[in-house]
């Protein structure tokens, strides 16, 4: 038991370790894709409003040379050629001014740059109105090309608001009271979550693998305890089966040996009656186990043969019709008494019913064995007003060493294997066994087999 709680408790740590780093895994994918998305759809608006005004605004010819260049001030002389200072004198002097200029080479890797710079200043101070549908049509054009296909809709506003998962804004100027343009998001998180589907779904296979295999070893553990349950009973319930057997024979050779009965004629053949029918029966039941094993290795074959299956049926039930309380019918409704099967097993079967019908009978017991056929099968049926089986019970009445208890005490004597090695017959001969019971209402064993 501590071994098996050791592999439990080690064993669910790991479970929940993996589920919990495979919802983190998760969560951050999430996150990081949610922080992408932002900043490219941030930098595929702020493209989409510099190529419009790119196109828009006119800037000077020189940028178009094949050496780029802007012309800049170099001196402001006035009539008496003195040079000004822009920043002081230059607002103050009157009369006629002399103004140098001088050109100011623009490097090619920076003329783009410089370009967006000068249409931007020209906007601003021109107070240039934007056009929304052909800042939409760039904003469209650079989504794609991000392969980012969503709904939006593009406004201008005089506040902006901050940067969520649905709204994105681009400033039209440097100063506070410049008027945005924001693009509104639709269904952001569904294209969220397409987008991190595979991720997802790796994720939710592992985490469902997990749980599945941290399942299936709790159902060996709990297999396991149940096999071991039914070993140990098998052990208790199989050496007070043969205590039985070894005392009976222990006092009837005591009485021969020691107690001079041996000289008594009438005595000695009851003793060896009595010890024959004692071995009889074990020999019976040692058959039966190892029958099992056979059956179950496939040692053992089925042995097909014309029977008539009426009068198997009686010499079977006249076994039993040993005891005036007990009360067993047989009832037929067969097109051919002539039935191509085994022989041996329709008679370890039906022996093994009746013989549990028989135990499970508190006083009288009547039972009822019925032998019909149709087109396509033929079926036994086997009847009996015992004591009945509980629904929770029922399930499992065919597995191995199993048997029913009432609290810690089997009531009937046995070792549990019967209706194992019944199942186990039905099965060789491609036959199917269902079972009807409620407790207090008698159980109802129908057996159908092949024709």
């Amino acid at each position: 038991m501590k071994n098996q709680f050791k592999i439990i408790l080690i064993t669910s740590i790991t479970a929940c370790s993996i589920l919990l780093f495979q919802f983190f895994w998760v969560y951050r994918t999430y996150e990081e894709s949610q922080e992408n998305f932002q900043v490219k759809v941030k930098n595929a608006l702020q493209r989409s409003i510099d190529l419009f005004f790119l196109e828009k605004v006119r800037t000077p010819t020189s940028l178009s040379n094949s050496d780029p260049y802007l012309s800049i001030i170099s001196e402001v002389t006035d009539e008496n050629k003195e040079n000004l200072n822009l920043k002081k004198d230059f607002p103050k002097s009157a009369g006629s001014l002399k103004i140098g200029m001088q050109p100011l080479k623009i490097d090619s890797a920076n003329l783009e740059s410089v370009r967006l710079f000068l249409v931007k200043l020209i906007a601003a101070s021109n107070k240039q109105s934007v056009d929304l549908l052909l800042v939409n049509e760039n904003f469209r054009k650079e989504l794609d090309k991000e392969k980012i296909f969503i709904d939006y809709k593009l406004s201008l506003k005089k506040k902006a608001i901050l940067d969520s998962e649905e709204v994105v804004s681009i400033p039209l100027g440097t100063n506070e009271k410049n008027w945005i343009i924001e693009a509104r998001l639709f269904k952001t998180g569904k294209y969220l979550l397409l987008k991190n589907s595979i991720p997802l779904a790796v994720s939710i296979i592992l985490v469902i693998l997990t749980g599945g295999s941290l399942w299936y070893l709790g159902l060996i553990i709990y297999r396991q305890k149940q096999l071991d349950s039914k070993k140990n009973n098998f052990i208790s319930n199989i050496t007070h089966e043969l205590r039985t057997p070894i005392s009976i024979l222990k006092s009837t050779n005591e009485a021969l040996l020691q107690f001079g009965e041996a000289a008594n004629p009438e005595k000695t053949i009851r003793y060896l009656k009595i010890n024959a029918d004692v071995l009889n029966k074990l020999d019976y039941n040692i058959d039966r186990l190892l029958d099992i094993t056979r059956y179950e290795l496939g040692v053992k074959y089925v042995n097909l043969n014309h029977v008539n299956i009426v009068e198997l049926v009686r010499s079977i039930v006249n076994k039993f019709q040993v005891n005036d309380t007990n009360q067993i019918s047989i009832s037929t409704e067969l097109e051919n008494e002539t039935i191509r099967t085994d022989k041996d097993m329709i008679d370890a079967i039906l022996t093994n019913l009746i013989d549990n019908a028989l135990k499970y009978s508190a006083n009288s017991a009547e039972i009822v064995v019925k032998v019909l056929s149709t087109s396509k099968y033929w079926q036994l049926e086997v009847q009996d007003n015992g004591s009945g089986i509980s629904e929770e019970n029922l399930p499992l009445i065919f597995d191995k060493f199993y048997r029913i208890t009432s609290g810690d005490l089997h009531d009937v004597k046995g070792y549990g294997i019967g209706l194992s090695y019944v199942k186990e017959l039905v099965s060789l001969l491609s036959g199917e066994i269902t079972v009807k019971s409620d407790l207090g209402s008698g159980t109802t064993f129908i057996i159908k087999f092949p024709l």
